[in-house]
């Protein structure tokens, strides 16, 4: 990520195990430590994922260790068929496997916890290549790795994210940070209501940025959100760039900004109801008590978050929410009038001083030329005024519910911004 910047140590993640390869599982491990190293200042240039074979772990480890100083695989070193990661190091670095003492007195412990007898598979987790220095696992039976030859280190963690995160954290990031100098430090803008084309249409050259920070653009169906990185030797350096470039973009972004960093959409929309002391009611149709669910994420929401009335069918909007049949028979379910006449109903009906609605076609079927799959309205209601607006997304049903919950609270985020 930072290849111009002289001197800076880097390292590459190796995840091992078909497990991975083959997708059964998501490799959490990866995103943890390539976050946990970046807080060190260390740029992680490469990440791979290799399945249990030995001759194919042989070869990324050398030309791991040949690019990179610092190199961290996980998984593999467990006590089944499939966990060959020490066999590998002992064929790659020319050494042989040695009985550790202290590793076996923590696996004798383990298996008395747990009322088992120890065995000679369970013994082999013991074993450590000669050459190594092993990483003391207390929260499980395999002990992790440390290669460290000639300014080349590499570590062999367990692939159980628990395990993982405890030797890292006890072992590894007190090191690193200590002998480390250099500071990298993120910034995330989230946006939402423009595509990915349209926000660098409108920004145009990034060359101005570029000399400040190293930049990501972050597409997914809840919008945008754009990384900006720099590293420097001085944090506060590292910070004023990031500063640098925030307030180059933001002019371009303008509204279409709702949060930075870990903040969500639903958290910015709850703190300003709190500001502003406002109640909100919710009537969803096609997202299905999505939005609920994502207001009710945030702690302390019960403060501002009165009700929410999922209205699936016709008669559930004419009984809970008094949708006249006559709206229904002449404009449909799926249409402005009605996401009004929603909005207006769960106010009235919770006595908020907010209403928020959705109702649209989610797909696969049930679309129409005049009204296709993927077409919503979103509906706003408030003392001085009721108002709804159009949304067409996609054909898929999953992604129409994310996209409508998303632009539902965005809608209502703009509101609170611009009424009093």
């Amino acid at each position: 990520m930072f290849d111009k910047i002289k001197n800076m140590r880097r390292a590459e993640i190796v995840s091992i195990g078909n497990e991975v390869v083959s997708g059964l599982i998501v490799d959490s491990n990866s995103r943890f430590l390539s976050t946990r190293l970046q807080e060190t200042g260390i740029d992680v240039c490469r990440i791979t994922s290799v399945g249990d074979d030995h001759e194919a772990i042989k070869d990324c480890l050398k030309t791991a260790l040949d690019r990179v100083d610092i190199v961290i695989t996980t998984g593999g070193l467990g006590s089944t068929h499939d966990d060959i990661t020490k066999n590998v190091w002992v064929d790659l670095f020319k050494t042989s496997l040695t009985l550790d003492a202290g590793a076996l007195a923590n696996l004798e412990r383990i298996l008395q916890k747990r009322g088992k007898s120890m065995t000679e598979r369970f013994k082999r987790q013991a074993e450590i290549p000669s050459i190594c220095e092993p990483l003391y696992n207390e929260k499980g039976s395999a002990p992790g790795l440390l290669y460290n030859r000639d300014g080349k280190r590499m570590y062999a963690l367990p692939g159980v994210p628990l395990e993982m995160k405890h030797l890292y954290d006890k072992y590894i990031h007190p090191q690193l940070a200590k002998e480390n100098n250099t500071c990298i430090v993120h910034r995330l803008i989230k946006t939402t209501g423009m595509s990915e084309s349209e926000i660098w249409n409108r920004i145009g050259s990034v060359e101005e940025l570029e000399k400040a920070v190293t930049i990501a653009s972050l597409p997914s169906y809840y919008g945008v959100n754009i990384r900006l990185s720099s590293v420097d030797l001085s944090l506060e350096n590292a910070h004023k760039k990031l500063l640098t470039a925030e307030n180059l973009l933001t002019p371009f972004l303008g509204e279409n900004i709702y949060a930075h960093d870990e903040e969500t959409l639903e958290e910015c929309v709850g703190k300003l109801l709190l500001k502003k002391k406002h109640t909100l009611a919710v009537a969803e149709s096609c997202t299905g008590g999505l939005i609920g669910h994502r207001l009710t994420q945030v702690p302390g929401s019960s403060t501002y978050f009165m009700e929410g009335i999922t209205v699936y069918s016709n008669a559930a909007k004419m009984r809970l929410l008094h949708v006249p049949e006559s709206t229904l028979i002449e404009h449909g379910a799926v249409s402005e009038e009605t996401a009004k006449a929603l909005a207006l109903g769960v106010r009235k009906n919770a006595g908020t001083h907010l209403g928020l609605s959705t109702t649209g076609i989610a797909g696969p079927g049930g679309g129409t030329a005049e009204k296709p799959v993927g077409l919503v309205y979103i509906g706003v209601s408030s003392e001085n005024n009721t108002y709804a607006k159009r949304f067409l997304f996609h054909d898929d049903r999953c992604i129409n519910k994310e996209r409508s919950a998303q632009a539902a609270l965005n809608l209502l985020r703009l509101h609170l911004i611009h009424t009093q």
